[in-house]
């Protein structure tokens, strides 16, 4: 026998599926070599520190993950997979583990490779387990984010045909608009019924401000000074909707900004009011200091009287939020670059938001102006329909780009240039799987007032919660129609309609989230009530009565009948 001290030339018994002694040498190189590193010190640090690695990984897995919000659906999460490192020497191309290669010497061990011709003979088996189908429903989880991209690439194709067929057929609408400013100043009262309706909002706030002040010193009554501050509130949103009203007929754009903000000093006065009489009756410090976190030094040391100023009530009718309270969350600094990027994106969707009312659903209502014109005034059945399915897209963008221009770059504008915090001003309703969660998540700042001033007064005083909910209901309903028929000059009812028609959809999609919770129907009916039916259905309704509303102030009566 042979004597030979060289342990590389012992080869274990193991058995090879392939005869080749090319290849057998091969395999017990990557062996050999997989051995060595295992030995190895390297192998035990990282060995140890994958270990803990895997332990920190399952304790924080799940607050790494976005969390599930009451009445919505369960979390999808796109990622891109991992890939997890092999340690041996043979499959990584690291220069550190260069060491743990062993080359063979053999001579035909370099012209051997499990790719190549010789590995795959006819007889070879390339069905070796049952598995099922990648889009069976018993098949493993799967990544199908190379789909969502060519969902995103085939909707940005057809969008953009689309545009372009709607350009050949009616010109490019937006170089024939005309920014006319004498709009905003061309009206009896003052010349400048606009910057009037917003000087007015100004002597609201003051006067505010006034009242508290007296109600803080004590000089006048409680009684009083609640009446008082009623009248005022009441009057920041009833004195510029009469300005709207008899002083800017045919001058929406504008009436409705000078509106919105009415209505916003109007809800924000009636916080100012009742958030400054229960502080006047509790400690400030402990419902206001002791709950708000991220404050900074003036705020935290503030308490009731001493947050009565002019610049405490300015700052609070400039803050994006709706509920006053004494102090409020702040960033730590203004950054200039963060606003400059705001400003940027605010005027790139701003200008998106107009390409799309202008190009895509101005052409629309002028057709249907026309073809309502020629049915003899008649919207018939086959006419929503047509222009249902026309508008739904395009009012489904229009709705998306401006929540987005709003409620994420406007407020945060605000937020960042007064240095508010608490910049959570929506959150992720496009998950709701019931009405209900959408109207909770969607605008937090309306819906945090309405909860604070409007619920729990209704459930103090008595009332049961489905009286209090229908009355939140009602007055959202009421704003909402105020907002839309007022600019316009015409008395509606389909926004009303439409927010009180959200009871009975608010208990369906209740109902089907409670016996199938995690499904995906209440979602579907959401964003089909909202985008597809919804809001296009409406916006067909108003324009149609808008058009009446003009043909029959435009004609003439001749012997009865309108004559144009």
């Amino acid at each position: 026998d042979s004597v030979d001290e060289d342990h590389d030339d012992i080869i274990p018994l193991l058995r090879f599926s392939t005869t080749s002694l090319a290849e057998k040498e091969q395999w017990m190189s990557l062996i050999a070599e997989s051995c060595a590193y295992c030995q190895s010190r390297k192998f035990f640090l990282e060995d140890a520190s994958a270990s803990v690695q895997r332990s920190l990984s399952k304790i924080f897995a799940e607050d790494s993950l976005p969390k599930q919000s009451k009445g919505t659906l369960p979390r999808l999460i796109l990622e891109t997979p991992k890939m997890q490192r092999n340690p041996s020497g043979s499959t990584t191309p690291n220069k550190r583990n260069k060491k743990f290669l062993r080359v063979s010497l053999k001579k035909n061990a370099a012209n051997t490779n499990p790719l190549s011709v010789a590995a795959y003979p006819p007889s070879k088996p390339m069905h070796r387990a049952a598995g099922p189908s990648y889009l069976s429903d018993d098949a493993p989880i799967q990544n199908y984010r190379g789909l969502l991209n060519l969902m995103v690439i085939v909707l940005v194709v057809a969008n953009f045909r689309l545009v372009i067929d709607n350009i050949v057929q009616h010109g490019f609408f937006l170089s024939n608009i005309k920014i006319d400013m004498a709009e905003f100043t061309h009206a009896p009262l003052a010349d400048a019924p606009f910057y009037c309706g917003f000087g007015l909002l100004q002597v609201f706030i003051i006067s505010s401000y006034l009242i508290e002040k007296m109600l803080s010193r004590k000089t006048l009554g409680e009684t009083i000074g609640f009446m008082l501050h009623m009248v005022n509130a009441n009057a920041a949103l009833f004195v510029p909707m009469a300005i709207v009203w008899f002083f800017m007929e045919g001058r929406p754009l504008p009436g409705s900004f000078l509106l919105l903000h009415s209505v916003i000093t109007w809800m924000k006065l009636l916080s100012y009011l009742h958030a400054n009489s229960d502080y006047r009756t509790r400690d400030p410090m402990q419902s206001t200091v002791a709950l708000v976190k991220d404050q900074d030094e003036f705020g935290a040391q503030l308490s009731y009287p001493s947050n009565i100023t002019l610049s405490n009530i300015y700052y609070f009718w400039f803050a994006p939020t709706l509920t006053y309270q004494i102090a409020f969350p702040r960033s730590a600094r203004v950054r200039p670059t963060k606003v400059a990027t705001l400003i940027i994106r605010i005027i790139v969707v701003a200008c998106f938001l107009a390409f799309l009312v202008g190009q895509i659903i101005a052409p629309s209502l002028d057709s249907l102006a026309r073809d309502t014109a020629e049915n003899e005034g008649l919207f018939t059945p086959h006419i929503a329909a047509h222009y249902l399915t026309k508008l739904s897209l395009a009012s489904t963008y229009a709705w998306l780009l401006f929540f987005y221009l709003f409620f994420h770059l406007y407020l945060n504008l605000f937020a960042e240039i007064l240095r508010f915090g608490d910049r959570v001003f929506y959150r992720d309703w496009w998950n709701a799987s019931e009405v209900a969660s959408y109207w909770r998540l969607w605008n937090t700042p309306v819906h945090y007032w309405l909860v604070r001033h409007v619920y729990f007064p209704c459930l103090r005083n008595g009332m049961s919660k489905s009286m209090s909910n229908f009355i939140v209901f009602f007055i959202s309903a009421v704003m909402h129609e105020v907002l839309v028929s007022v600019p316009f000059h015409m008395i509606g009812y389909w926004s009303f309609l439409g927010m009180m028609g959200q009871i009975p959809l608010v208990a369906i999609t209740k109902y089907i989230d409670k016996k199938i919770p995690g499904s995906s129907i209440g979602n579907a009916m959401f964003w089909l009530s909202f985008c597809i039916v919804g809001q296009p259905m409406a916006i067909l309704l108003y324009c149609v009565d808008y058009f009446t509303m003009k043909n029959s102030a435009s004609c003439e009566m001749v012997d009865g009948v309108c004559s144009s």
